[in-house]
């Protein structure tokens, strides 16, 4: 490796978390001093045409019909990480992903997406380059486990746990925490945050977020629930749902407690503004709330990693779930009680591990260091057959 590493982080947009974890990561790239990264949404640059099908059945899926996107889910689980079914995803974009390290020739390959492709490329083709897998959920599953990734950034002792139990030796594994955007470590200036948002300092919010493509279920009626059942005011973040979002500016047009907003890269702010969040169970979502220790209700969290991730911080006792619009307005009853808001921010800040994304970046440079040193040493002593750094001929 030379003075200026080259990091290729791999990710996918099924859903926003993964895109999420992988900014955050060049983010704190770029912080350190590394300039050659390359982003790489493997699937849909190898198969475009089966990344939008795929995607588009998973969405739907998971809005549609959650009980099946579950089983599917819990059934793949319970294959083996080096059998056939999980061989032939993690070889999705194989050929793209070695046209890519070909051509940039990375000294680190970080994925966020269990598309694992670069341990496997490295095994078909001898190469040596230096893999890392960042779990974006709080709850392990078989499809982000390959026998030759190097280190594992996970969200807490919990997974390191489970994957000790997948076979994953101790030196491989790494509590960072979950990678998120560096804004969520400002102070923000709230009185001048609900002036830009035209919202009134005497009165309080709860911000609903449905998603980066506004698939969270029974939106209406939950806003419906925190009006009549609350003095909260709401903020409807509709994500990339331009339909939702039109029919809900229609429906409260002339309603002053409710603020209806689309997608944004903003979150940071509106959680400022906000006293609790009503939300899906994504991974990045939830970490970002624990970096805010805002409490969070997550409403009919779906069958598969959602419901793993409610489970395992509703556990810690830094959520609530809720399971129909009785028990939503149930817990939103427990939040405004002082002491209850007080003991879920007390497990929130317990659960956040901050800085991870810091913590990751510092940890693949060191590897990859180690990695080129190595194989400086293995240079200078084997014979000169045309062998490069990476194995490549």
């Amino acid at each position: 490796m030379t003075g200026k590493p080259g990091v290729l982080i791999v990710y996918s947009s099924f859903g926003d978390g993964h895109v999420q974890a992988a900014r955050a990561i060049r983010q704190s790239l770029l912080a350190q001093g590394v300039e050659r990264i390359h982003m790489l949404d493997l699937l849909a640059e190898a198969h475009p045409g089966l990344n939008a099908v795929s995607r588009f059945c998973y969405l739907k899926s998971a809005a549609l019909a959650p009980k099946l996107y579950g089983y599917f889910y819990a059934r793949s689980d319970r294959m083996r990480s080096d059998g056939p079914f999980n061989r032939m995803l993690q070889g999705l974009g194989k050929r793209k992903l070695a046209e890519i390290v070909r051509s940039f020739r990375p000294d680190a390959v970080v994925h966020t997406f269990p598309y694992l492709a670069m341990a496997q490329l490295n095994k078909d083709l001898g190469l040596s380059i230096p893999t890392f897998t960042v779990l974006t959920d709080y709850v392990l599953h078989a499809r982000w486990v390959h026998p030759d990734t190097d280190r594992y950034f996970v969200a807490n002792e919990a997974l390191r746990q489970s994957l000790r139990e997948k076979g994953i030796p101790d030196h491989r594994i790494a509590v960072s925490g979950i990678p998120i955007r560096d804004a969520f470590r400002r102070s923000l200036d709230r009185p001048s945050l609900l002036r830009s948002y035209g919202l009134r300092s005497d009165r309080s919010y709860a911000l609903l977020a449905a998603g980066a493509y506004g698939v969270l279920k029974d939106v209406r009626a939950m806003i419906r629930t925190v009006l009549d059942d609350t003095d909260l005011d709401a903020i409807v973040v509709c994500g990339r749902n331009e339909r939702l979002r039109a029919e809900l500016e229609a429906q409260y047009s002339d309603q002053l407690r409710v603020l209806i907003l689309g997608y944004t890269d903003r979150m940071e702010e509106l959680m400022a503004v906000s006293s609790c969040l009503l939300t899906k169970a994504g991974g990045l979502t939830l970490t970002e709330a624990l970096s805010q220790a805002l409490p969070v209700i997550v409403y009919r969290p779906l069958p598969g990693q959602e419901q793993g991730n409610a489970e395992a911080l509703s556990a810690m006792g830094a959520l609530y779930t809720a399971n129909d619009l009785g028990e939503l307005a149930g817990k939103l009853r427990l939040l405004a009680h002082p002491s209850n808001r007080e003991r879920m921010q007390e497990a929130a800040r317990a659960a956040y591990a901050g800085a991870a994304a810091d913590r990751i970046v510092s940890d693949v440079l060191d590897t990859a260091a180690r990695y080129a040193l190595m194989q400086q040493r293995v240079s200078l002593s084997a014979d000169r057959k045309g062998v490069t750094v990476h194995g490549f001929r």
